[in-house]
């Protein structure tokens, strides 16, 4: 304690900062699109579709079952992009395998409409078009999850960054 540093002046406390990369921002939005997508249309609106059909007498035994089950598998993804979304946004180091995880996933049920063919969809066209931006969606949150530093440094998982990726 002197004159130049009186006991009772205390230094303002410092703020702390997270400091997200910008390619966080865009990826948890884009997990917050998927996941909402995925369970308005794949959760409630097929829940609804298929209460429908049953109603009708159209939809029961084998067929029924699988519906149930494409409404479970479409809560299972819905339920994986809201947890990559959360793990994301708090720099989890699990945010990045189950990104890819749940990523690849859905582009492998993206590319499924290839051989299906639903009629929902009014045509080819619109059908290639639905899975070309999908497509483009997924594969390019892989990209960002492998490749990016900055996103592995923030994730704190460097060990998915290998011999690959350009150093900076």
């Amino acid at each position: 304690m002197s004159a130049t540093h009186p006991a009772h002046i205390q230094e303002p406390e410092r703020v702390r900062r997270v400091r997200r990369p910008w390619q966080v921002y865009a990826l948890v939005s884009l997990w917050a699109i998927k996941g909402f997508q995925e369970l308005l249309s794949g959760v409630i609106g097929t829940s609804f579709y298929i209460g429908s059909q049953v109603q009708e007498g159209r939809l029961a035994g084998y067929a029924f079952q699988t519906a149930l089950q494409s409404v479970f598998f479409s809560a299972l993804l819905a339920a994986g992009s809201f947890y990559v979304m959360a793990a994301m946004w708090l720099g989890k180091r699990a945010a990045r395998t189950w990104g890819i995880a749940v990523a690849l996933v859905s582009e492998i049920e993206t590319l499924a409409y290839l051989l299906t063919r639903p009629p929902e969809f009014g045509g080819d066209a619109a059908l290639v078009r639905t899975v070309l931006t999908a497509s483009f969606v997924n594969l390019g949150i892989v990209g960002f999850l492998l490749f990016d530093r900055s996103l592995a440094e923030f994730l704190g998982s460097p060990r998915l960054v290998g011999w690959w990726s350009a150093r900076r």
